[in-house]
């Protein structure tokens, strides 16, 4: 008896354990998606438009300008640049003051744009410049039209990668939490087949078995979770930048993620276990 108790601690534990090391896998792979997201978007947000002011035009009037675009649904945030700070800019990149040799700043006042996310693409940013440059204000925007192209490019690819793999390790925990919530119930079937006997009704007969693995899937939904922000402190200790690319709100969804995942798939499991091998005829339970 003692032996058996403790070969139904080892399986348990196991299983534990093996579920635990899944959803920990689940959850790095959905922790890279979101951070790709949030790079994507930080990378996006840093795509800034650079409109030029005309030469005549006074700082109250671009300031008047800035307010209306800041209005607009497109405008994540704008920055007003003088031409005296172009010219000091200038100086520090060139070494050399052109005043001294053309006697005047050539350089113009202008407004930096940074856009929206879902902004921040070639077609969309073609319509805003074409709505800038309408206004009499405007002399020139400017902005690397083949960067944002390669970007939002590159972006595109890296997330449809992320999402496949995602998918497929999401399909293969399903598998293998699966199976291993089956054979913790295999080894139970002629108990299952007994209760049937005596007049147990399905749902008396499962209610254990489901509640069983519902601790099971939160249990080590926890620890999984547990492990991945130890892992994360550990990496933010070493590199703090981690913190921009993954605020608070990505990392609860990834948790929350992970716990539902690991207590839906024990619980359904367990389900369909169950009534599989109810369903059985009892000579059919030696042969499986």
């Amino acid at each position: 008896m003692s032996r058996k108790k403790s070969l139904f601690k080892v399986q348990t534990i196991s299983v534990y354990i093996s579920t635990t090391l899944v959803l920990l896998l689940l959850g790095v792979m959905g922790l890279l998606f979101v951070t790709a997201d949030s790079l994507a978007k930080h990378v996006r947000h840093n795509l800034a438009l650079t409109v030029v002011m005309k030469s005549d035009v006074s700082e109250g009037e671009i300031l008047k300008f800035q307010k209306q675009i800041n209005k607009k649904d497109y405008v994540l945030a704008s920055r007003y640049i003088s031409c005296e700070e172009v010219l000091k800019e200038q100086i520090k990149e060139l070494g050399t003051d052109p005043v001294e040799f053309l006697g005047y700043n050539p350089y113009d006042s202008s407004i930096e744009i940074s856009l929206k996310n879902e902004y921040a693409n070639s077609g969309s940013i073609a319509r805003i410049e074409k709505e800038l440059l309408n206004n009499k204000l405007v002399n020139n925007i400017i902005y690397q039209r083949e960067l944002i192209d390669s970007i939002n490019s590159n972006i595109r690819k890296i997330s449809a990668v992320l999402l496949i793999f995602l998918v497929m390790l999401t399909i293969i925990s399903w598998s293998l939490i699966g199976n291993l919530v089956r054979l913790s119930i295999y080894s139970k079937r002629f108990l299952l087949h007994t209760m049937k006997l005596v007049g147990a009704t399905w749902g008396f007969i499962r209610r254990p078995f489901i509640m069983h693995n519902l601790k099971i899937g939160l249990i080590s939904a926890v620890l999984a979770n547990i492990l991945l922000a130890t892992g994360l402190y550990i990496a933010w200790r070493h590199e703090p930048a981690i913190a921009t690319v993954l605020p608070p709100a990505h990392l609860a969804t990834v948790a929350l993620g992970i716990t539902l995942f690991g207590i839906i798939i024990c619980v359904l499991c367990a389900y369909l276990s169950v009534n599989r091998f109810l369903r059985m005829r009892s000579n059919d339970l030696y042969f499986i």
